[in-house]
């Protein structure tokens, strides 16, 4: 595995299979019993994809006695044996993990605890940061600044990453103190006396004032009351007590870290599959398919050569050398670097990254390498990481753009469309090397998953259609924000002013938490809920309590409101606009699980849709003179894609006859002929019809429509009573995500739902909801891709001066010169209904106007 940071996961075996068989129902492989394996793996891969460590290395409490047994016959008395059903996954674990290539550490008279100490303090003198992984509150001690703790919680997808700072905040003692901590408190699941009536808290108080358990005891004379007898009579028992708990980082362990270095971890793919854990199995393979060298072949691949040059014109001397569609480029703050298909590469560090104490900068900028490359790039085309940032860097020194071969960023994404960031020092190093290694992983994967069509087809040629949206820019009229924004500032200043009339208390902060609180509940005595860290809390939920106890709260409610409405459609779109008059936002291809556009800096797509607001925001979205805006928007396109997906005859005739599907639907579910259906009844049932795609439960339809739960579940069944198909599909879906660990939309993007096995019900219903959501929401994000593609391909061919400017949810806007608005609203008309031959019509609704809203 390729990582900038050399770490090594540390896990605690026995901590995480005990969690692990808690946390989840019982699952089993031709009778032998498997849930303790399916969620230690799902825990442990999920570490390894978020923290990409170099080294990993398990380890195991032996059966013989330890040290500490022979100290003391009562250590960890009293605990239950292993259950029957947990004993036989233990070999079953190790035995993976052995083929995975992780190591797996057991010593007789050591407990786990000592290993992990030990592993982390050889690791730390190696100059390499370990990462434990346990719920064993015991290894908190371990942890120091270069030995950091993932402790485990709620279920197996709940963690909390320590540092010393954080153990000290959230626990009360320094890592140091752990030991003495637990000396004065005992530990009742290892049967560790400790000083009895002693809690956390008081051992937390004592050691607050005293620094070590060593203090408290030489100044045991000076505690008063009771507390300073139990610690007078308990003074041995105390230092005992702390022994016990003391971790010893000296166990007699003599394998090499390169061991346990992560180099084959598909080797654990057949078993997995014999055990038929098929979800784990989906995400070690996505795992390995975003890490060039985590399979075994590859160590034995040749080096690549990396030429360190000093000036753009041996770049540009070797990029002409690179056969078409194989020249690799990777360009960062620090450096440009090529790569060709012979294992050969070039690196040129930028001026800054020269710049020492005793020289000035020297080298090439980067407008110089670009420069440099641009010619080459036109015959080769581009294999890079992110494309549309490097395009826009090209388009901003006037560079010619080339074709894009393969975006790696693309790529991660479409394996893993769940990271957090798909930064490409998260996947290899920041050099073309580490690109071109990774595409090459990546795409073997890609063919593997079928997954190549929607990569080629949609996802890869986005991305110019994208840079094109974000070059274009949308037109603002800035007036009308001023005027509104002149609004908002005058009723806050009245609000503000009516606050402090209320509250008796002029000049205070009203954005400011702890000034509001201490207004709220100090001044004028209301009864707070809670405290945080930081003083009392004043968050919206507090203050809805509040509202009918104080006339001032709901005015602070409003005052709030109006201060980030101002804030977020206002003050933040005219910091945006530029000199030419338009806003230029950032279009997200990987910033979703479903394969949905995001829009940032600003965000477009979250301004209000039917609110006076909405409106009077789109409204100063205008088109240049001369030319116009078009909406063309999808109708209930999810709908018609659950239609399709499930083949429910009800839907596919509604949609067919061109029906008001919610009419019909109320029609159905409560029994009346369509002409008898009123507006409740039609809100109802649109509620359910769009509500069944997200999974909606009766608690959160009866919440949308105001009903009790029972009616709301009556309703729901009496849908599925009607649209058996639906239910069916839904069924079958959940199912095959439970049998695969993913689902997948109509055109091959796969989403995988770890949790659907998860004991704990709020979890395993997330994972269902997303398992039924993700097929459908996400071939709509594919449909209107695929729209996109189309239409700017067809505005291209037909030498159209007609433009897409935006993409917001299920809606394209374009901007057209008013001589071609007629055929741009045939073209996009058609481009969008042809997106995709379903069982039902795609209807697309087209406005025209001057502005945003006049057009939708």
């Amino acid at each position: 595995m390729i990582c900038l940071q050399e770490r090594c996961v540390i896990v605690d075996g026995h901590s995480l299979m005990y969690r692990a068989f808690h946390a989840l129902p019982p699952m089993d492989a031709d009778g032998v019993p498997t849930n303790a394996v399916h969620g230690f793996f799902s825990m442990l891969l999920r570490v390894l994809r978020e923290q990409r460590p170099q080294y990993c290395v398990v380890a195991f409490d032996d059966h013989a006695p330890t040290f500490r047994h022979d100290s003391y016959d009562e250590y960890k008395a009293g605990r239950a044996p292993t259950p029957d059903e947990l004993r036989p996954q233990f070999p079953l674990v190790k035995e993976l993990l052995a083929a995975m290539g992780i190591g797996v550490l057991t010593l007789p008279g050591w407990e786990a605890d000592d290993l992990l100490g030990t592993v982390a303090r050889q690791a730390n003198e190696k100059g390499i940061h370990a990462l434990l992984l346990t719920g064993d509150k015991d290894a908190l001690q371990l942890v120091n600044d270069e030995t950091s703790m993932l402790f485990t919680r709620r279920g197996i997808s709940e963690t909390v990453l320590f540092t010393p700072a954080g153990v000290k905040e959230y626990f009360g003692v320094t890592p140091e103190q752990v030991p003495d901590w637990k000396g004065m408190m005992g530990d009742s699941s290892d049967n560790i006396p400790g000083i009895p009536g002693v809690g956390e808290k008081t051992a937390v108080k004592l050691l607050d004032e005293y620094g070590t358990l060593e203090n408290v005891l030489t100044h045991a004379a000076d505690i008063k009351g009771k507390l300073g007898e139990r610690v007078r009579d308990n003074v041995d028992k105390a230092r005992f007590s702390k022994q016990l708990a003391t971790i010893d980082r000296e166990a007699p362990i003599t394998a090499a870290f390169g061991d346990w270095m992560l180099t084959r971890l598909r080797g654990g793919l057949p078993g997995l599959k014999q055990y038929q854990l098929n979800v784990i199995a989906a995400e070690l393979t996505r795992l390995t398919a975003d890490q060039p060298e985590a399979q075994q072949e590859q160590a034995d691949a040749p080096k690549v050569e990396m030429r360190e040059v000093q000036d753009a014109a041996q770049l540009a001397a070797f990029a002409k050398g690179v056969p078409e569609g194989e020249l690799v480029l990777c360009l960062s703050e620090e450096a440009m670097s090529l790569a060709g298909p012979d294992d050969k590469a070039i690196r040129l560090p930028l001026g800054a990254a020269q710049q020492d104490m005793f020289s000035a900068i020297q080298g090439a900028t980067m407008e110089d390498c670009l420069r440099a490359v641009a010619p080459a790039l036109q015959q080769t085309g581009l294999i890079t990481h992110d494309a549309k940032r490097l395009l826009h860097r090209m388009r901003g020194h006037g560079l010619p753009l080339p074709t894009l071969i393969d975006d790696t960023m693309i790529l991660a994404y479409l394996h893993n469309p769940q990271e957090r960031s798909y930064a490409l020092g998260n996947f290899a190093t920041v050099d073309a090397p580490g690109v071109a290694g990774l595409r090459k992983t990546q795409l073997q994967q890609l063919a593997q998953e079928g997954m190549e069509p929607l990569y080629r087809e949609i996802e890869l040629p986005l991305v110019r259609v994208l840079f094109d949206m974000e070059q274009e820019g949308f037109q603002v009229d800035r007036e009308p924000l001023i005027e509104m924004g002149q609004r908002f500032t005058e009723q806050t200043r009245q609000l503000q002013e009516e606050i402090y009339q209320l509250t008796g208390v002029k000049g205070f902060n009203i954005n400011s938490p702890q000034q509001l609180g201490k207004v709220l509940f100090e001044d004028l005595g209301l009864p707070s809920r809670r405290k945080t860290r930081t003083g009392w809390s004043t968050d919206a939920d507090t203050l809805e309590v509040l509202r009918e106890m104080h006339p001032a709260v709901d005015k602070i409610l409003a005052y709030r409101q109006i201060v980030k409405l101002n804030g977020t459609y206002i003050d933040g779109l005219l910091r945006k606009v530029d000199a030419s008059g338009r806003i230029h936002t950032t279009f997200d291809q990987v910033g979703t699980a479903t394969g949905r556009i995001s829009s940032n800096e600003p965000n477009l797509q979250n301004i209000p849709v039917r609110s006076d607001l909405g409106k009077r925001v789109r409204s100063a979205f205008v088109s240049e003179p001369g030319r116009l805006l078009l909406s063309a928007d999808y109708s209930q396109v999810e709908l018609r894609v659950l239609a399709h997906v499930s083949g429910d005859q009800a839907l596919l005739d509604s949609f067919a006859k061109g029906e008001d599907v919610h009419t019909r639907t109320a029609a159905e579910v409560f029994g009346v002929v369509p002409e008898a259906v009123t507006g409740e009844m039609r809100r109802a049932a649109k509620a359910i019809n769009f509500g069944i795609a997200y999974g909606q439960s009766a608690f959160g339809l009866g919440q949308r429509l105001d009903l009790p739960g029972a009616e709301a579940q009556a309703i729901i069944n009496r849908y599925f009573e009607r649209y058996r198909g639906v239910r069916a599909w839904l069924d079958a879906t959940v199912a095959e995500a439970k049998r695969t660990g993913e689902v997948s939309t109509l055109f091959g993007r796969k989403r995988y739902v770890a949790e659907i096995h998860s004991r704990n019900f709020a979890a395993r219903q997330g994972a269902e909801r997303i398992a039924v959501n993700t097929p459908i929401q996400g071939t709509a994000a594919d449909l209107i891709k695929r729209a996109m593609i189309e239409v700017d391909r067809r505005l291209a061919a037909e030498k159209l001066r007609a433009r897409l400017l935006l993409q917001v949810h299920d809606e394209l806007l374009v901007e057209a010169p008013e001589a071609e608005v007629e055929a741009a609203k045939r073209l996009v008309g058609e481009a969008m209904a042809g997106a995709a031959g379903l069982k039902v019509p795609l209807v697309v609704e087209v406005g025209v106007g001057r502005s945003w809203a006049e057009a939708h």
